[in-house]
C-alpha cells in the first residue's frame, strides 16, 4: 500500500500567507520594504537559515539573535489566531489512515514550527511522530534526504512513497528520491510543476482518487 508523506506549509496548513505577512511586518522594522508577494516568492521552500541569510543581504548587515527570536514568536503567536487546515484536508487524511495508508510529514520548517502547526489546525493525531524535518539530515530540499529519512522510518520503500508537495523544489526532492510526487498548486505554483512533469491536484479531496489509480 502506497505510503503518502506530506510538506507541511501550503500542503496540510494554510500558513504561507499567514508566514510571509509576519515576515514582511518583521523586515519593515528592519528597514527592508518588500510587499507579501515579494517575501513569499523570495522565501517559499527556504530553510531558516537561507531566509536569514536573504535579509542580511537585502539589509546590508548580519541579524541580531534577537531578530530570530521575534520572528519565531510572531510567527506563532499568528498561528495561534489565524492558522487553518488546507480545505478537504483533514477528512482526506482521515479517510487514508482509516483505510491503512502510512502517513507523515517532512518539512524545511523548524521542528517546533510543525508540531505547532498540526496541533492548531487539529491535524497532529494523524502523523503521531511521524514528522521529520531538514534539520534532521544531512542537506535540505531540494535534495532527497528528509524524504528518505521519512521513508525509512515508515517501512516503506522509496518506490512505494506519495509526496505531496507545493514547491518545484520539494517535488524536485521526491523525484531524486525515488518516489512519486503530486503538486497541490491551486494557484501560482502549479505551471512550474507542470513544467517539470510533476502531475498537479488542485483540491485536496481528489487526492484518493488519485492515490487508488497508483494502486
Amino acid at each position: 500500500m502506497i505510503a503518502v508523506i506530506f510538506d507541511c506549509d501550503g500542503v496540510l496548513v494554510d500558513s504561507e500567507w499567514l508566514a510571509s505577512r509576519v515576515e514582511g511586518e518583521l523586515l519593515r522594522e528592519l528597514g527592508v520594504e518588500l510587499t507579501v508577494e515579494q517575501v513569499h516568492e523570495l522565501f517559499l521552500g527556504k530553510t531558516v537559515s537561507g531566509v536569514l541569510d536573504i535579509v542580511a543581504a537585502r539589509r546590508g548587515a548580519p541579524l541580531t539573535p534577537e531578530f530570530t527570536y521575534n520572528w519565531a514568536f510572531a510567527t506563532a503567536r499568528t498561528f495561534v489566531r489565524e492558522l487553518q487546515p488546507i480545505p478537504f484536508v483533514r477528512g482526506v487524511v482521515e479517510q487514508l489512515r482509516d483505510a491503512g495508508h502510512r502517513l507523515a510529514v517532512a518539512s524545511q520548517s523548524p521542528l517546533a514550527r510543525v508540531r505547532l502547526s498540526l496541533e492548531v489546525t487539529g491535524l497532529a493525531e494523524f502523523f503521531g511522530d511521524h514528522l521529520y524535518v531538514t534539520t534532521m539530515v544531512a542537506r535540505p530540499k531540494p535534495a532527497p534526504d528528509v524524504y528518505l529519512l521519512a521513508a525509512s522510518r515508515l517501512g516503506a520503500a522509496p518506490a512505494d512513497c506519495l509526496v505531496i508537495e507545493d514547491s518545484p523544489a520539494g517535488a524536485a526532492a521526491a523525484r531524486a528520491a525515488g518516489m512519486h510526487a503530486l503538486g497541490y498548486a491551486p494557484a501560482a505554483t502549479a505551471d512550474a510543476m507542470r513544467t517539470r512533469g510533476v502531475p498537479v491536484l488542485h483540491s485536496m479531496d481528489d487526492l484518493p482518487g488519485y492515490i487508488a489509480a497508483l494502486e
